[in-house]
């Protein structure tokens, strides 16, 4: 795909990822003053990639989309580091940071055993919308090549297995897959964390 020099393509999407963060933190805002019956949850966790080199951590909020129902929707914050591409006979390496909004189902598993019934899967599909633009210029060719620029939406699918620890805590282990990420190719990567669940609406 050819990129060009458009100064105005690339105000525009600095002006759309500015107006992707603030709506962001707008919407986490109002949630989190909200009173406590509106339950929520939190999550932190480590990412790691394809590569060895490829590592990073991830920052989510979500909840219910309605009480008492099993789909949930989540925002979260993604850093990865040492995304590999190659190109041109050559292996590059690029700082991605993303926001992915996700509609997932979670299914509970109904068992009298202590392990199993603590366990929750979760179906998560939803888009990745790019923070950062990279690029790389080769010298020999006087040729600009991007990867992947500001405000670009590509999608995820997931799969997740939650443990409940606890009435508020769960240990969460996952894999994200996007298909088609900008010119890096496809994307997977492995998510291991910890979810804090606050309020009164959840019943697990």
């Amino acid at each position: 795909m050819k990129k060009t020099t458009d100064f105005t393509h690339f105000g525009l999407s600095r002006f759309i990822s500015r107006k992707i963060i603030a709506a962001l933190i707008g919407f986490s805002s109002f949630i989190l003053i909200t009173p406590s019956s509106l339950a929520s949850e939190a999550g932190l966790g480590l990412l790691k990639g394809d590569e060895s080199k490829t590592q990073g951590y991830s920052l989510s909020f979500g909840d219910q989309i309605a009480r008492g129902s099993q789909f949930h929707w989540e925002l979260s914050y993604n850093k990865l580091n040492d995304v590999k591409v190659d190109w041109n006979n050559r292996s590059l390496y690029f700082t991605v940071d993303t926001i992915e909004a996700l509609v997932s189902y979670r299914q509970r598993i109904k068992s009298y055993n202590a392990f199993t019934k603590n366990l929750i899967f979760e179906y998560q599909a939803g888009v990745s919308v790019a923070l950062t633009e990279n690029k790389f210029f080769w010298p020999e060719l006087n040729e600009t090549k991007f990867f992947s620029e500001t405000g670009d939406i590509n999608g995820v699918i997931g799969f997740a297995i939650q443990y409940k620890l606890g009435k508020s805590t769960s240990l969460k282990l996952g894999i994200k897959h996007i298909p088609s990420f900008s010119e890096f190719d496809s994307n997977s990567t492995v998510h291991l964390g910890f979810i804090y669940r606050f309020g009164t609406r959840y019943n697990y």
